[in-house]
C-alpha cells in the first residue's frame, strides 16, 4: 500500500472528491471547515495511481478513567473513495494510523463504526449502550424557573469548542482537542440551532446544539454541554421550553442519570403517538468501539481498594497482521497483572497465577467497564477458570458504564 501523510496542497483536491462521492460534503461552505479539520488532525491517505483513494484523521483527545484524564487517539474518520473499496485501504490504513498514535503516546483509541464486525479486525471492542429518547419536550417535568438563553450560531466555533473541554465529565467521556473537531461538527450539522448560558464574566458555560426540521420538529440535540448538574437541569428546562412549538425532540441520555425519570406521562405518549412522524421511542445500541494501546499505563489506571487480584495474562491482538513497518506492533503478548491499590503490568509469566486469555478487544471492554467479565466470558474472546472471572467481576465492579458524552 502506497501511503503518505495528508499534506494540503497535494492531496486536498482528492480528499474533496472523496467526501463528495461518500456524502459528508455537499455544499461549499462546509469546506473551509473542512480545511481546518484536516489541518487540525493526523490524516494519512493511501494512493491508488498516484492519487489520493482512502484518507484516515486521527484527532488528539482525552478519555476520563475513573477520576483521570488518559492521551486518547479519536479516529474521526475513515474516507474511501467509490473506486478504492475492497481492496483493504481502509484496513490498513487505520491500522497504520492506530499504531502512529500508540507511537506518539496515545493510551487508548476510540472511534464510531459504520457496522459492528470491521474494526473488530484491528483490536477494538463495543462500547456501552446508548440511550436515545424521542419525547415531547413539552412532558419534561422540570421544576426550575425559566431563564432566557442566548443564541449561538456556527460563527461560535471557538467559544462552543472551548466550553465542551471544561465540561463536567464522568468515567468513560471524551473530549477532543483539535478546534477543527468541534468547527466541522457545528458546520455539518444541518438547520442548527443553538442556545446556552453564559456566567457573569461573559463565558459561555452550558448550552446546547442539534439541528431542526420544520415547525414542530423533530428536533435532534447533538451536544448537551454542561459543568455540574444544576447546568444540566436548566438545559433540559429549556428543552421543555421548546415544547410551546416542538412536538418532538430526540436526545441522548447524559451519564449518570435516567432521562425517563423526568418525563411526565410516558406510557400516554407511547400510546397516542405510536406510528406517527412524532413517536414516542425509546432506543438503545452501541455505536463506538475502543481499544487499549499501551497496556502498562491503562492498568495503572485502575486502583481497586479489595483484595488484589494477580493473574497471568495471555493477551492476543489482531492489528498486528495488518502493520507494515511500524515499530509498535500492538500488545499482544504474556503479562503477569495486579489489579489492586496499585495495578501493574510486567511481561513474562507465573506458573503459581491463573491464566485469563483474552483479545485485546475483550480486554479493554473488561478494563473500561463495558461488561463484566462474567458476560465477557460467554460472548466475547475471554476466558478464563471460574475463579479467576468471578475475582475480575469484583475487581471491576465499581467503575461506572463508559459513555464517550460526545460524537466521533
Amino acid at each position: 500500500m502506497e501511503r503518505h501523510r495528508y499534506d494540503k496542497e497535494r492531496d486536498l483536491a482528492a480528499i474533496t472528491r472523496i467526501w463528495r462521492e461518500i456524502a459528508w460534503l455537499d455544499s461549499d461552505d462546509q469546506m473551509e471547515a473542512m480545511e481546518h479539520f484536516l489541518s487540525d488532525t493526523d490524516c494519512w491517505v493511501a494512493l491508488i495511481d498516484g492519487e489520493a483513494e482512502c484518507a484516515v484523521m486521527n484527532s488528539a483527545g482525552l478519555i476520563r478513567y475513573e477520576d483521570s484524564d488518559l492521551d486518547l487517539s479519536i479516529i474521526s474518520g475513515v474516507t474511501t473513495s467509490l473506486i478504492g473499496r475492497k481492496q483493504g485501504l481502509a484496513t490498513r490504513l487505520t491500522a497504520h494510523a492506530v499504531a502512529e498514535a500508540a507511537q506518539t503516546g496515545a493510551k487508548v483509541s476510540i472511534l464510531g463504526m459504520f457496522e459492528q464486525g470491521f474494526y473488530n479486525l484491528l483490536g477494538f471492542g463495543s462500547g456501552s449502550y446508548e440511550h436515545h429518547l424521542r419525547f415531547d419536550p413539552a412532558s419534561l417535568a422540570m421544576d426550575l424557573p425559566y431563564r432566557r438563553p442566548v443564541r449561538l450560531t456556527r460563527d461560535d466555533w471557538e467559544e462552543i469548542h472551548n466550553a465542551v473541554t471544561r465540561r463536567m465529565r464522568s468515567h468513560g467521556e471524551v473530549v477532543s482537542l483539535p478546534v477543527g473537531f468541534t468547527r466541522l461538527d457545528l458546520m455539518l450539522t444541518e438547520a442548527p440551532f443553538g442556545l446556552g448560558y453564559r456566567n457573569d464574566a461573559g463565558e459561555l458555560t452550558h448550552f446546547i446544539w442539534g439541528r431542526s426540521k420544520g415547525e414542530h420538529g423533530p428536533y435532534r440535540v447533538g451536544i448537551l454541554s454542561y459543568q455540574d448538574h444544576h447546568q444540566l437541569l436548566e438545559l433540559l428546562c429549556l428543552v421543555g421550553s421548546l415544547g410551546d412549538q416542538v412536538r418532538l425532540i430526540s436526545i441522548t441520555e447524559p451519564p449518570g442519570i435516567q432521562l425517563q425519570d423526568l418525563l411526565r406521562h410516558r406510557v400516554r405518549q407511547l400510546l397516542a403517538t405510536a406510528k406517527s412522524e412524532y413517536e414516542f421511542r425509546h432506543d438503545s445500541g452501541t455505536w463506538w468501539q475502543v481499544r487499549i494501546l499501551d497496556l502498562e499505563s491503562c492498568v495503572a489506571a485502575r486502583s481497586y481498594d479489595g483484595a488484589p487480584v494477580s493473574f497471568v495474562l495471555e493477551l492476543s491482538d489482531p492489528i498486528t497482521k495488518y502493520l507494515d513497518d511500524q515499530a509498535w506492533r500492538g500488545v499482544a503478548g504474556s503479562y503477569v497483572v495486579t489489579i489492586g491499590e496499585v495495578s501493574t503490568v510486567t511481561p513474562g509469566a507465573d506458573d503459581s497465577l491463573p491464566v485469563l486469555q483474552a483479545s485485546v478487544n475483550a480486554f479493554s471492554r473488561l478494563w473500561l467497564g463495558v461488561r463484566p467479565a462474567t458476560g465477557l466470558s460467554v460472548t466475547d474472546s475471554l476466558s478464563a477458570p471460574p475463579e479467576l472471572i468471578a475475582d475480575l467481576d469484583r475487581a471491576f465492579a465499581s467503575l461506572p458504564q463508559p459513555h464517550p458524552g460526545m460524537f466521533f
